[in-house]
């Protein structure tokens, strides 16, 4: 037997052809519609979508509320031990649609699990919408006319609040409307009344209405969703091409940075070896500086995430065996201090270029036997401070001389990251102290 607009081929199969009145590919678009209609969203969209419907049922206690309200009016001789029954079971149900959904949004809905979810809040839905299935049966036919009144009130506006709440997620809306308003259809239908059978048609065709309102609806959520997702998309995609390039950026400053700093040392270094004018512990200092240097800007390039303490840790590290090799106990007492969002590779090794330079000025100079570095901060600023116990010396007069160097290219990037530094002699020793704005707009 074939089906109509149906042809059988030599080789046995079947190939659908349109039919009296039917468009070519008329059907294979109704199946890809019917099929669309119930098909659920890829899973990070369908969570957001799940989050949409999901609130909306945090609290579900107007339809318990209404269920209460309906024994009343609609309870008679016949019906009211199994019109009892039905609303404790919609009381039950809503409760445990609540429950389900509170311990969902606690947990956060994660898109591995977002087909899961949907399937077991449709089954919810599903058993809330054929609990009020029920209600026609249990009272059209044994109601007066106020009571009828009152079940198609109450399916029309349920209906209604279902497009609103539900509609972003088609599925769900259907498992919850769809087995009531078809019950409720049939009742009307069965009840032999031609007024009825009218009122059943009518209220097929509304919540055909309804369900074309649903579906604007779903489409309008998930528009809105995947403008989101776009928008979320290129930013990722701006803030990609941002580190791609700035990256760039710090790669070509390390460049020129080694080649200012540490080229220009080892070059100072060669030649006065070349003339034979430094001794080999010395050679052996001015090598150990270049390491340390070379190693001070590889470790500027890792993220330290605004947190001063890890830069200032990093440079503990690279410093310490110097100092201990130097015979200076280093006393540490950096404390926590608020977060310098505008830290970067950039400020970072600006920073460690400064405290490396004081702390190399200790060890060349100083003759100190302890130095302490520590931190605090108050209401704008974070302050660090190395402190040594050495001779001392006077920043003002250094500087007025033409000496001090190292002096001047401190002063030279602590302007350069919006910082301030300043030298100071309490009592023995000098006190360099190096002040951060906790906020500042980036340098360039």
């Amino acid at each position: 037997m074939t089906l109509p607009g149906a042809r059988m081929f030599p080789e046995g199969g079947v190939r659908s052809f349109p039919g009296p009145g039917m468009k070519p590919g008329s059907g294979r678009k109704t199946a890809c519609m019917i099929t669309s209609f119930f098909r659920l969203a890829e899973s990070r969209i369908l969570v957001e979508q799940l989050r949409l419907i999901m609130g909306n049922f945090r609290s579900t206690w107007p339809s318990m509320v209404i269920a209460l309200l309906f024994l009343w009016p609609l309870s008679t001789d016949q019906n009211a031990l199994a019109l009892r029954f039905w609303c404790a079971g919609v009381i039950v149900s809503n409760l445990n649609l609540q429950f389900y959904v509170r311990r969902k949004l606690a947990r956060g809905l994660v898109p591995g699990e977002a087909r899961g979810t949907a399937v077991a809040l449709g089954l919810l839905n599903a058993v809330d919408g054929l609990l009020w299935g029920l209600l026609p049966w249990l009272t059209l036919g044994l109601v007066g006319q106020t009571g009828f009144v009152l079940v198609i009130a109450a399916y029309c506006g349920m209906v209604a609040a279902a497009v609103a709440t539900q509609s972003p997620v088609l599925p769900q809306f259907l498992a919850f409307t769809l087995p009531q308003f078809a019950s409720f259809a049939l009742k009307l239908w069965l009840l032999g009344d031609p007024a009825y059978s009218v009122l059943a048609v009518a209220a097929v065709l509304y919540y055909i209405a309804m369900a074309g309102q649903a579906i604007n609806s779903s489409h309008a959520a998930r528009a809105a969703i995947d403008v989101r997702f776009e928008l979320a998309d290129s930013h990722a995609r701006l803030r990609e091409i941002e580190r791609r390039q700035t990256l760039a950026e710090e790669r070509q400053r390390l460049v020129q940075d080694m080649h200012d700093g540490l080229g220009s040392s080892l070059l100072g270094a060669l030649r006065v070896v070349e003339h034979g004018r430094l001794a080999e512990l010395d050679i052996a200092d001015v090598l150990k500086s270049c390491i340390d240097d070379l190693k001070l800007a590889i470790d500027s390039l890792e993220p330290v995430d605004a947190d001063l303490l890890l830069l200032l840790a990093t440079l503990r590290f690279r410093l310490g065996t110097r100092l201990e090799s130097s015979g200076i106990v280093l006393s540490w007492q950096v404390r926590p201090v608020p977060t310098l969002e505008w830290l970067d590779p950039r400020t970072s090794l600006h920073i460690l270029r400064i405290l490396q330079e004081a702390i190399a000025n200790i060890i060349k100079h100083a003759g100190a036997t302890e130095v302490l570095v520590e931190t605090r901060a108050d209401a704008g600023n974070v302050y660090v401070s190395v402190t040594d116990n050495g001779r001392g010396f006077d920043a003002e007069r250094a500087l007025e001389v033409g000496g001090g160097k190292g002096l001047v290219s401190q002063m030279r990037r602590a302007q350069a990251i919006a910082a301030e530094i300043s030298w100071t002699r309490p009592g023995k020793g000098t006190c360099v102290t190096l002040r951060l704005p906790i906020l500042q707009a980036r340098q360039g």
